[in-house]
């Protein structure tokens, strides 16, 4: 079934959220002290009350030229003075993220800061004012709050950042006049529906079913590297059972709303933060993992990397047989062959990919068209993080995993693989199956499974399959370490047309001039990003002026929701680079269930200085492309305006747009360094904390996927065995990692593969 219609018909089906627990994390009164703070940045703007009537009556001009045809002055007022911090759906969304996805420790440490702005001595040591927060006017704690966001105190700097992020995550996904000032709709005005693969899931709700469960190979996650190795190995006849600690939703289910794919298709609800709050990370959890919600690209590794890694003991990245592997995973997803003009032909760009594209053109900066892995069809499902709806992305819920379940395997949804069980043959300890607690899809169930196989590959990915190993007891000290993140910083642009950024395809461009900063292949690509607004607007910034202070106290909320409107007017492009220098991921030692990664991830100076060049060369191509405002994200920064975008007469102001970009860009370059916690930056790809080495005293597995330190049955094959970053966007390296250490398994068992997966495709 496939359709091609506008019609509210096509609406997806509801995906509720669980209810969440109902103990409480915060008292009445910390509460109201948490709400008091939201409201700084998403204050409801009324004249008289916070802002002139002028400043009202000029917001609401500068807002006009970006409403949707038709529509009147009453939408922008009615958006400027929408007071959502009373909204009980707003408070209900901050309540529910603290109750099931800022750790514990966090939550506890903001109480601690909240009880304290609630005493004499606590609230004048932190604000300078005797008196509790919350009783303070809007205008002082505006002053109060702003103030923190360049404290000398680095915690105060924290909080700062994490409850403007909260403010504004929760604000962009429960507002009920956004969507109608940014003309955003719910289902995508050309949405395609096709029927996913229906999976059956193991059940143990009733107390009668067996709780021990044996198989030949029993593989945790099911992700790129985990699809791939289930299919590989299902081929070859051997009985697999797939484990997936998430729950698994079909195509009618997407794309989901932001608040629905948060949870049910992230992992720990979307919310994952390094320690000190300067990077937040993505990743997906659900059947299918991250590439159920990535963007499609499709970019083979780099020979320089693999070079590196070749280098670095492992000379099987250079070999032929790899290549194979790469070449055999894009041939199975019909990804188009950089070599292949007629199949690059089918992926249609959207106005950002268009933009970027001849914008580097422009330039001469060296620029690809990114392959797609959408079995050579145009895929135009810029919701497609939330889920795609076409089914046309051949990730693993689509693609491998079906193949897999053809092949015999099985599945387990609501699994957490809680450790490796191990047993000693004679001198030799091996890997012997997996202890998995089992939670039904309604929450209302746990059981505790045991799973015995001759072989366990553990695909959990880069955050989780690092703590699967240390609960299971190992201790080679490079497990967790070696995270490499590409961590990435935003440019967006407002443009004299609209632009409806969530619409086509979302990364189908790369620009690849600025990839190699310091000889060592260290350096950023400039692509395209997920453009919902849920997801854009998280990385725009409310500007403070400098030391918090202003005459205009209200100055930064009023220029968040004005800029805010602007959205459909926009495009984001990613300054996304290849780390050199990594993080660890942790068990925190406070959580009991130990279920959850932490993440110590500091970008070095290098680092940023890289993400600073990618951004200062999609701020090039933005104004050699005409944008009439250019935003890096930078607190301290000020939005760039045009000047001849306000002139009657354009062309007079031509050589004034010049020199004010110029001088813009000096700015961004001696400001992006120098002040400290410049801008919030992001990650969507994990990689290395199992990293794979010649030695354990280097990495955590060999050349093959096997676990050093186990003297068999242990593998691990997902993108955290990578050797250091990909530098390109990690899903087919992934996979043809996984391939070939799937290959590998297969040969030890002395079976082959079938040439034909289930659906015909030759392998």
């Amino acid at each position: 079934m496939s359709q091609m219609i506008n019609s509210s018909s096509l609406a997806s089906l509801p995906s509720p959220l669980f209810q969440a627990p109902a103990t409480e994390v915060f008292t009445e009164t910390q509460l109201e002290t948490l709400f008091s703070i939201l409201e700084v940045t998403v204050p409801s703007i009324v004249a008289g009350s916070n802002v002139s009537k002028e400043q009202l009556e000029s917001a609401v001009s500068r807002i006009k030229p970006y409403l949707p045809e038709g529509a009147s002055d009453k939408l922008a007022r009615a958006y400027l003075s929408e007071d959502i911090v009373a909204s009980p759906a707003f408070r209900e969304t901050v309540i529910r993220k603290f109750k099931l996805y800022i750790p514990p420790t966090d939550a506890q440490g903001l109480a601690f800061i909240f009880s304290a702005l609630n005493t004499t001595i606590g609230s004048y040591l932190l604000t300078g004012y005797s008196s509790p927060i919350q009783t303070q006017d809007l205008a002082t704690r505006t002053r109060i709050v702003n103030g923190w966001s360049t404290a000398r105190l680095p915690l105060l700097r924290a909080i700062y950042r994490s409850m403007d992020g909260l403010a504004r995550m929760a604000w962009s996904t429960t507002s009920p006049t956004l969507p109608q000032v940014i003309d955003f709709p719910s289902v995508p005005r050309h949405i395609e529906r096709n029927d996913s693969y229906d999976f059956k899931f193991h059940d143990f709700t009733s107390p009668a079913t067996p709780t021990h469960l044996s198989t030949d190979v029993v593989i945790v996650g099911s992700g790129c590297g985990a699809g791939v190795v289930a299919s590989h190995l299902s081929r070859a006849g051997l009985k697999c059972l797939i484990l997936e600690k998430g729950y698994h939703f079909p195509s009618s289910h997407f794309p989901m709303s932001a608040p629905e794919a948060g949870e049910h298709l992230m992992e720990n609800g979307g919310m994952i933060a390094a320690d000190d709050n300067n990077i937040v990370v993505l990743a997906g959890s659900t059947l299918g993992g991250g590439g159920t919600v990535n963007w499609s690209a499709s970019l083979q590794p780099q020979y320089a990397v693999r070079k590196e890694w070749s280098d670095g003991g492992l000379p099987h990245f250079l070999s032929s047989e790899f290549q194979d592997c790469l070449d055999t995973v894009c041939g199975r997803m019909g990804v188009s062959s950089t070599t292949d003009p007629a199949t690059l032909a089918n992926i249609e760009h959207n106005v950002a990919n268009k933009t970027l594209l001849e914008g580097a053109r422009r330039l001469g900066m060296a620029v690809e068209i990114v392959p797609q892995n959408t079995a050579a069809k145009k895929h135009n499902c810029g919701y497609c993080s939330y889920g795609c709806p076409s089914t046309t992305k051949q990730g693993p819920a689509n693609c491998w995993l079906p193949d897999a379940g053809v092949h015999g395997a099985e599945f387990i949804e609501g699994a957490f693989a809680e450790e490796i069980i191990f047993s000693q043959k004679g001198n030799r300890k091996v890997a012997t199956g997996v202890k998995v607690l089992w939670t039904s899809r309604d929450r209302q169930t746990k059981r505790t499974l045991h799973v015995s196989a001759e072989r366990v590959v553990l695909a959990a990915g880069t955050l989780n399959s690092p703590l699967v190993l240390l609960r299971s007891g190992l201790k080679n000290p490079n497990i967790g370490a070696n995270l490499h993140l590409h961590p990435t910083g935003q440019v967006w642009s407002v443009w004299p047309e609209r632009t409806n950024p969530w619409e086509g395809s979302i990364l189908t461009v790369a620009v690849t001039e600025h990839q190699n900063q310091d000889g060592a292949n260290h350096g950023p690509k400039l692509e395209t990003i997920f453009s919902t607004p849920a997801f854009g607007l998280l990385v725009l910034p409310s500007r403070v002026p400098a030391g918090g202070a202003s005459d205009d106290v209200f100055d930064p909320a009023l220029e968040f929701r004005v800029n805010a409107a602007k959205y459909g007017f926009s495009t984001g492009f990613i300054s996304i680079t290849r780390d050199a220098d990594p993080g660890r991921v942790y068990i925190d030692p406070k959580d009991p269930e130990r279920k959850r990664a932490r993440i110590t991830y500091v970008p070095s100076a290098r680092d940023r200085g890289h993400i600073l060049e990618g951004q200062i060369a999609a701020a090039r191509v933005c104004f050699v492309m005409g944008a009439v405002e250019i935003d890096t994200g930078h607190a301290r920064v000020p939005r760039w305006v045009r000047p001849s975008s306000s002139s009657s007469r354009p062309g007079e102001k031509e050589d004034e747009d010049e020199r004010s970009f110029t001088e813009w860009l000096g700015v961004v370059r001696t400001t992006g360094l120098t002040v400290p916690d410049p801008y919030m930056l992001g990650s969507a790809h994990q990689m290395g904390t199992c990293r794979m080495s010649p030695s354990p005293q280097t990495g955590v597995v060999d050349a093959h996927g096997k676990v050093w330190g186990v003297d068999g049955g242990l593998y691990v094959a997902d993108a955290s065995v990578f050797p250091s970053a990909s530098g390109v966007n990690p899903m087919i390296t992934n996979m043809g990692i996984a391939e070939y250490i799937s290959r590998g398994i297969v040969r030890e068992t002395g079976k082959t593969t079938a040439t034909t997966t289930g659906r015909g495709s030759k392998l």
